[in-house]
């Protein structure tokens, strides 16, 4: 019975860290990717989340499509911007690529490329259906409705961002979807989201001629789309990685901690004043017991305090026992020091003094005779 009573208990044991393991498995499982299916928007992947059915269409579009991190030159006359880790330089330059005439197309939301607010997701309650055109932007002519799942819509410019010229168009809740922005003599296209391009997508609705409208409007068109940063590449650091509101509640944890730490730390208030026992100096005490000693005539009493504190200055430094008696005291001053034993004796018992000038006389022969002794080693 103990043996299956121990197995149980050992099984018991383990099956926590067995639904732990199993928990990573299952997360592994669902969240991690197989290498078949590529980066996401890899334009050389062809897996649902790459880009690479898009690359093939410009192409065969007539399209001169270049893949490269590098900026585009002045034979270039689109760019896609996939993913922007660009350096604040970086970007300067490509926005002045597009002042000179080239059309950029943002597929990151979140790009600084230009000004842009979000203003919501493409989303109906639970359903992402596609979105109507809605505009009068010639190059989008053709294009009816686009597939845009899990995108955002940005808020369409109003006073002067319309005075510049933007216009928006798919719109949705309140906001727009893609927004042209002239830029000197060139225009930058903001798309709410680079779901239009991924392979699995490209062929719902129009996305496909959408994005074949911006890039590749006619044949020979020189396309350079720049490669979106690898795993672990880029800019961004671990802060950044961080989603705002994960931070958010990291925060208010370290706020929580500090408001508990203060309120169950030792509170110690102001400081009380205590009162103080009376101190004396030693020099005073001493005199005080002096005089009352004078004034009640007792001098053998002070001629024993004397010989007492000598005797047990004596048996410290002789390690003797406190309670040795004077002639062995004595004895042993004589034998270690030299100095005569009966002055020793007569200084550790004295007769009582029968006036003060004995008592000061002994008084000067018990400090003779611990100086003495003190000072040999």
């Amino acid at each position: 019975m103990s043996g299956r009573a121990g197995a149980r208990t050992g099984v018991g044991r383990a099956l926590p860290w067995v639904a732990v393991v199993l928990g990573v498995a299952l997360v592994v499982a669902v969240a991690g990717r197989g290498p078949e299916e590529g980066e996401p928007l890899d334009p050389g992947s062809p897996g649902p989340l790459g880009t690479k059915a898009l690359m093939d269409v410009l192409r065969e579009l007539g399209g001169e499509v270049g893949i490269s991190s590098d900026p585009p030159g002045s034979a270039v006359q689109t760019t896609l911007l996939l993913s922007d880790d660009l350096t604040p330089e970086r970007r300067q330059d490509l926005l002045e690529w597009v002042r000179q005439g080239g059309t950029l197309v943002v597929a990151d939301p979140s790009s600084g490329v230009t000004e842009v607010e979000p203003a919501g997701s493409t989303r109906i309650g639970l359903l992402d259906a596609e979105i109507e055109r809605r505009c009068d932007v010639a190059a989008l002519g053709n294009v009816g409705r686009v597939a845009a799942p899990g995108g955002v819509v940005f808020e369409i410019p109003a006073g002067r961002g319309a005075a510049a010229g933007t216009r928006a168009c798919f719109p949705r809740n309140d906001g727009a979807w893609l927004l042209v922005q002239p830029l000197g003599l060139g225009t930058v296209v903001r798309l709410g989201g680079a779901s239009v391009l991924v392979n699995e997508e490209l062929g719902e609705a129009d996305n496909g001629l959408l994005l074949a409208s911006l890039l590749v409007p006619a044949p020979g068109t020189a396309v350079r789309v720049l490669r979106p940063p690898l795993p672990g590449g880029g800019n961004a650091g671990l802060g950044d990685l961080v989603a705002p509101r994960v931070r958010l509640a990291l925060w208010q944890l370290v706020v929580a901690f500090v408001l508990l730490a203060l309120w169950r730390a030792r509170r110690l208030g102001r400081p009380v004043a205590e009162p103080q026992p009376v101190q004396l100096p030693g020099a005073e005490l001493v005199m005080a017991v002096g005089n009352l000693l004078q004034r009640a005539k007792g001098r053998g009493q002070a001629a024993r305090l004397l010989t007492d504190d000598l005797r047990r200055s004596l048996t410290e430094r002789l390690g003797l026992p406190p309670s040795a008696p004077p002639d062995l005291v004595a004895d042993t001053v004589a034998a270690r020091t030299g100095i005569p034993r009966e002055r020793v004796l007569r200084a550790l018992s004295p007769a009582t003094p029968r006036d003060e000038a004995e008592l000061v006389a002994l008084s000067q022969a018990v400090d003779t005779v611990r100086r003495e002794v003190t000072r040999v080693r």
